[in-house]
């Protein structure tokens, strides 16, 4: 072999050795993961929320702790490449400026080429009736002023609501929250508008009915809801659980289930639900999967992602417990498998 054309051959093996390691590298390195993925000493972080750009995960969550001598909610995004090193915050509100106790609940979705990021204020501020609230960037990192989401609906009344989500579908944004009124047992609402300004409009009564496969409700609070359009069809992922006192270790039965959009219902009625079957471990043992979010990013390895929140008491933080991020992952949304499984 000629002297010239050595190089040229040693410089062809490494390049083609460099595309075979950067095509077998994993989308998430899941078997040198452990849950918790995400979690603060002294810090409760739940109601988690994620997107993915350009080889980034952008992980947004409420984060409890104390602050001016209580412990107060906010709302905060980091970012991670890998799932064991984590930025620090992007950002961390809880709203203070404007005279709310706190920020809580964040989702994340990508609308009509820009993502926008839900919230709700809370706690107990005088004067000032609960909200939602949401904010659009381009990039995750840049972010707009905090706008307030469908006042001219939530805004009338004693209404608290809470735990918004939005989905892109119709020429429009479809809404839908928890909406809680004295006397009244909670329950998820539907709306809908043009622009994320305004105004909204109730999709007919706005009053969403959530059905297992048996066709009943399943009696449960419905909360912390994500909608997610995958294989043709809408879904919706709630935090379902039963309480009966003010005490959070009666929330010990939160889990999330899953519906599915009955074609024709005009987004008010979902149907087939069940259970999403997520595996207990050492740091989950009281709560399992509180207020999850469902992703289908089987384009990038074949998976269904969810991100929750998991706790082993119910008295820390504001009876929220020490809550920690975790995942799991599932090819067919049944059966679901955590970081270090198969």
């Amino acid at each position: 072999m000629s002297n010239w054309k050595l190089p040229s051959l040693l410089a062809l093996i490494l390049s083609c050795a460099c595309v075979a390691s950067c095509q077998t590298k994993p989308f998430i390195g899941w078997k040198s993961l452990h849950n918790p993925v995400l979690s603060y000493p002294n810090w409760s972080v739940k109601d988690a929320a994620m997107a993915y750009r350009r080889g980034t995960f952008y992980v947004f969550f409420s984060a409890f702790y104390n602050d001016h001598g209580q412990v107060r909610c906010h709302v905060a995004e980091v970012s991670t490449r890998d799932f064991k090193r984590f930025s620090d915050p992007i950002f961390n509100f809880d709203g203070e400026e404007d005279g709310w106790t706190g920020m809580c609940s964040p989702d994340v979705q990508f609308l009509y080429g820009e993502y926008v990021v839900t919230f709700n204020s809370w706690g107990n501020s005088p004067g000032k009736q609960n909200q939602l609230f949401y904010e659009t960037s381009k990039d995750l990192m840049n972010w707009s002023k905090r706008k307030p989401l469908a006042s001219n609906l939530t805004g009338v009344g004693n209404q608290h609501p809470i735990d918004a989500s939005l989905a892109e579908a119709d020429g429009g944004y479809y809404l839908v929250y928890k909406e809680s009124l004295p006397g009244i047992h909670s329950r998820p609402r539907m709306a809908f508008s043009t622009s994320l300004e305004g105004p909204f409009h109730y999709v007919g009564d706005g009053i969403v009915t959530l059905l297992m496969k048996d066709g009943k409700d399943n009696g449960f609070f419905h909360e912390n809801f994500e909608l997610l359009h995958s294989s043709g069809q809408w879904f919706m992922l709630t935090t379902d659980y039963l309480h009966n006192s003010q005490n959070h270790d009666s929330y010990d039965m939160q889990a999330p289930y899953l519906y599915t959009l009955d074609p024709g219902s005009h987004w008010l009625q979902w149907t087939r639900g069940y259970m999403l079957d997520i595996p207990g471990e050492a740091f989950n043992a009281i709560s399992i999967a509180n207020a999850a979010a469902l992703y289908d990013w089987r384009k990038y390895d074949g998976y269904y992602y969810v991100i929750y929140a998991g706790r082993n008491d119910g008295q820390t933080y504001a009876e929220r417990g020490w809550n920690r991020i975790a995942l799991a992952r599932s090819k067919d949304l049944i059966h679901w498998s955590v970081p270090g499984q198969d």
